[in-house]
């Protein structure tokens, strides 16, 4: 599967101890199975924080779903997940 996140950094590997603690959903690595939906993400945090808009793709294994240390969550009203190590 392939996921995006949407920024203004590239992340080759995603480290959730810098992820900004006050999201809509709590601490975590937002993605989307949705390309579209990661470029206006990326437009956004580059218009707030400054930068290029970046789009950063990730090819998920679902063998990776077994992870006892991530907690993964969906939200099915806009096709967006996000990991997180709480």
């Amino acid at each position: 599967m392939i996921l995006y996140h949407g920024t203004n950094l590239c992340i080759e590997n995603i480290d959730l101890s810098v992820c900004r603690p006050n999201k809509d959903f709590g601490k975590g690595f937002y993605l989307t199975t949705l390309e579209d939906q990661a470029q206006k993400m990326a437009k956004r945090v580059a218009a707030i924080y400054g930068g290029e808009p970046i789009v950063n793709v990730y090819q998920f294994d679902s063998i990776n779903l077994q992870e006892p240390e991530l907690r993964i969550r969906s939200g099915a009203f806009c096709r967006m997940g996000f990991i997180c190590n709480q």
